[in-house]
């Protein structure tokens, strides 16, 4: 009988009919099941969410956008229904006493804006459930409730992540038992690769607040900014070991935090606390979860004015419905939904309680990033002397962030500042056209945060990366100074598409300095187009041309219908300017017949992935491949990689993972011909055995001391900080190139790298590439005993393998989809010998 009113209210739902009473139907009515007993999937949460937007005058659904997969991006604002029906003149007034927004109607009521994020990572996927009887209890007439949001407008995500959510939530219910079993060895606590945390792309989104690499990223930002709250709450799981947690947060705190910022958290601490200790719940506070990267769900929310919260609940993907965790106590969804629940509302009443004041600080907060900016600089000038292509990926970046920017006109000027590329102060020259930031603009603690050159660390212990700054990111020449340089002129981008050539081209020639360029030669390869590339510089018709030009020779594309206007269309699509070349005599260097002019194979790429095989490391290559050169590859899963005949390939890439099991599959398919790019953790598949990086580490192995004994004593207390010496959580490096190398085609003597990889690596017998020298740290945290083992240490090497060879890359190149300047070095590892 139970199963079958369930159904039927089901079906009241799908066909839009109301409960017979005429009154709203309950979270628990509308989905057939009690909130907390079952895991919801993403489509039935969102009709809920549209179902009580249709029913109640104080909720209005906001639809922002969907993911990769097609699944609904939806948030809903509820509020008092006057505030419901003056919605988006709340927003513009809002925005405008800000100095977000031109408008000059500022209404004279101004409701607190408080933003709730659940469920960023799919498998900690209680938050969503958790978001139903939130949103229940804020629309259900509560009188207490009305009385918060008379003031408060209260802005709910039910699911950041839906795609992660549904790959979690579709196989727990594929594998549930009728009554769920608390071991942890059952099934349904061992979700399968890659498990649901991640999005469509395995991206954790909880990193990318700031980069906006990810759709779901991008567009949420966009809706964001559009309401700049003054509180934002990410709601998460942790292991289930764990109790909860909630603010303040653990330090290290960034400085530019505000004392607000700080006490803000306190309260509502204590407010938390309150009810936690009212029914005996367990939590703690200040640990582990710190406010430095700036590209957290806590964290920006934070650095665009607002006081940030991470919520985290034991549980996450190996809770399932129930568990018996490590101490004898069972955990339930439905225990979990419950904590969310409390502080989400606890959250909002303290915003309540303290309404006048947090308006007051955050309109103090705009006002003083105008007039007064936080830090020592007060200009970042980036030249325009940069390749263009590497400036406009990072005003893109700025443009996300809604941050402003000009470009200098008028006569030279010489300033002092800080000269990021070569890690020092000196003097250099304003000239037309160069970028400048200004930190006099609304948004100036996050310019101040994306720009800052040295991270200030209040403590090494922390969670996640310890530095960032933008020209390192995208390795452009760019100068901090502390004089305001007042600048009016719009940057335009002026690309100008190739015209007809007015005769017929001995070959076309274009420069290789960007990811751009590598998505030109991808789409060239496409159509089947052959090309060249040079090893050695080259001069002709008075232009020369670096190592790695593309070159398309007539001669070779004889049989490519409408060559000409063929090739101007793919250029003009990826704004990539040609050079007509008239003659293929060099005035200096390789003519183009000569066989410094290499032949380029479209090479057939495979990526592994699967058990063993980091998923946010493959992620990186996924989407670098699909979205950012869109070149053609195959994906080998581990589960059967052992049987796949490796030689139907060229290359291999090798995401950080373990590939122990197909080691020798591995060093055969090098020796046949063929070429694997390791980066990461799976160097360590070729650290054994008889290649020259096995030969290398044995030999420095045979050099190190032995540990001395005092460095055995140590503190009980300080175990938490023991491994501290040896760890880089992710810290800038300078890297010193050979550029007459294929791999460090298109960059110039050095890079720069975000470095994460603990082990330092010997110089090998082969191609040291890239290479750490004394000047390597930049920027962030590295433990002492690291820093001094990656003096002279390999980041980026090749050496040769039977007739083929083996690519090192120490760190990822590609980091989180947003380390710029790494993918060109990617590209050069697949395409060129």
């Amino acid at each position: 009988m139970k199963k079958l009113l369930a159904l039927s209210l089901s079906l009241l739902i799908v066909y839009g009919i109301s409960a017979q009473d005429g009154k709203r139907l309950s979270a628990a009515q509308f989905l057939g099941y009690e909130v907390g007993t079952k895991f919801t999937r993403h489509h039935r949460v969102v009709e809920y969410f549209e179902y009580i937007a249709d029913n109640s005058p104080q909720v209005r659904l906001i639809p922002y956008g969907q993911t990769f997969e097609g699944r609904p991006l939806v948030t809903v604002a509820v509020s008092s229904k006057e505030n419901i029906r003056q919605l988006e003149t709340l927003r513009k007034g809002h925005l405008t006493r800000i100095g977000l927004n031109d408008g000059s109607v500022v209404p004279d009521k101004q409701p607190l804006i408080v933003w709730l994020s659940y469920n960023i990572h799919g498998d900690e996927a209680v938050s969503s459930e958790a978001a139903l009887s939130v949103l229940e209890k804020l629309a259900s007439g509560d009188a207490d409730v009305n009385k918060w949001l008379e003031n408060t407008i209260v802005i709910m995500d039910p699911c950041v992540n839906p795609d992660g959510r549904d790959r979690y939530v579709n196989w727990y219910n594929g594998v549930q038992l009728a009554q769920p079993n608390v071991d942890q060895n059952s099934e349904e606590h061992h979700s399968t690769w890659p498990g649901g945390r991640v999005n469509h792309y395995l991206f954790d989104l909880n990193r990318d607040w700031a980069w906006q690499v990810q759709v779901e990223s991008q567009q949420r930002a966009v809706l964001y900014q559009s309401w700049m709250p003054h509180v934002h709450v990410d709601f998460h799981e942790m292991g289930i070991n764990s109790p909860y947690f909630f603010a303040p947060a653990a330090h290290p705190l960034h400085e530019n935090i505000t004392p607000w910022q700080r006490e803000f958290q306190q309260l509502v601490g204590e407010n938390n606390a309150g009810y936690f200790d009212e029914e005996g719940w367990s939590f703690y506070t200040k640990e582990y979860f710190d406010l430095l990267y700036p590209s957290y769900g806590d964290t920006w929310p934070t650095f665009n004015g607002a006081i940030g919260f991470t919520y985290e609940q034991g549980g996450s993907r190996d809770a399932g419905l129930a568990v018996l965790n490590d101490y004898g106590d069972t955990l339930t969804l439905a225990d979990r939904v419950s904590h969310h629940y409390t502080t989400s509302l606890s959250t909002i009443e303290v915003a309540h309680v303290n309404r006048e004041r947090m308006l007051n600080e955050f309109e103090q907060y705009f006002q003083s990033a105008k007039s007064n900016p936080p830090g020592t600089y007060r200009s970042y000038v980036i030249k325009n002397s940069n390749d263009k292509t590497r400036i406009e990926a990072l005003l893109e970046l700025l443009d996300k962030q809604e941050i402003k920017y000009n470009i200098a006109s008028g006569s030279k000027k010489s300033y002092n500042g800080f000269d990021y590329l070569n890690n020092k102060n000196g003097s250099f020259t304003l000239e037309e056209n160069d970028v400048v930031v200004s930190a006099f603009q609304p948004k100036s603690v996050m310019v101040k945060v994306l720009f800052e050159p040295k991270t200030m660390l209040e403590d090494s212990l922390t969670y996640d990366v310890t530095a960032w700054a933008l020209p390192y990111i995208y390795e452009v020449e760019t100068y901090a100074t502390s004089e305001r340089i007042e600048t009016n002129k719009k940057y335009e981008n002026k690309f100008t598409e190739n015209p007809k050539p007015t005769r017929r081209p001995t070959a076309y020639i274009a420069e290789w300095n960007s990811v751009q360029d590598i998505r030109f030669l991808a789409a060239l390869l496409k159509e089947n187009i052959k090309v060249r590339y040079n090893i050695n510089p080259m001069t002709l018709d008075g232009k020369t041309f670096g190592r790695g030009s593309i070159v398309i020779p007539r001669s070779q594309n004889k049989n490519v219908k409408d060559l000409d206007s063929k090739i101007r269309k793919i250029a003009n699509t990826h704004e990539q300017a040609l050079h007509y070349a008239t003659t293929g005599l060099a005035q200096k260097g390789p003519d183009l017949g000569s066989d410094q002019v290499r032949y380029l194979a479209a090479p057939k790429v495979a990526i592994l992935n699967g058990r063993g095989v980091d998923a946010n490391a493959f992620g990186e290559l996924w989407h670098y491949f699909d979205q950012e050169i869109e070149y053609p590859f195959s994906v080998l899963n581990m589960d059967y990689a052992s049987g796949v005949d490796f030689s139907e390939y060229n290359v291999l890439v090798l995401p950080s993972g373990s590939y122990s099991k197909i080691a020798t599959q591995l060093m055969d398919f090098a020796r046949g011909g063929g070429k694997i790019i390791a980066i990461e953790r799976a160097i360590g598949t070729f650290a054994a055995g008889e290649t020259a990086l096995a030969k290398a580490m044995k030999s420095s192995d045979n050099e190190g001391s032995s540990k001395k004994e005092g460095d055995k004593l140590k503190r009980y207390e300080d175990s938490e900080r023991s491994y501290l010496s040896n760890y880089v959580p992710g810290t800038i490096y300078k890297v010193h190139l050979d550029d007459s190398h294929p791999l460090a085609f298109g960059e110039d003597g050095s890079i720069h790298v975000m470095r994460r990889n603990s082990t330092a690596y010997p110089y090998i017998d082969g191609w040291n590439v890239g290479v750490i020298k004394d000047d390597g740290h930049v920027s962030g945290f590295v433990g002492h005993n690291l820093k001094r083992n990656l003096v002279n240490s390999l980041e980026i090497g090749q050496e040769s393998v039977g007739s083929g060879s083996i690519v090192y890359f120490v760190d990822s190149p590609v980091f989180r989809g947003f380390w710029h300047s790494g993918k060109l070095l990617l590209g050069n590892a697949v395409f060129f010998d």
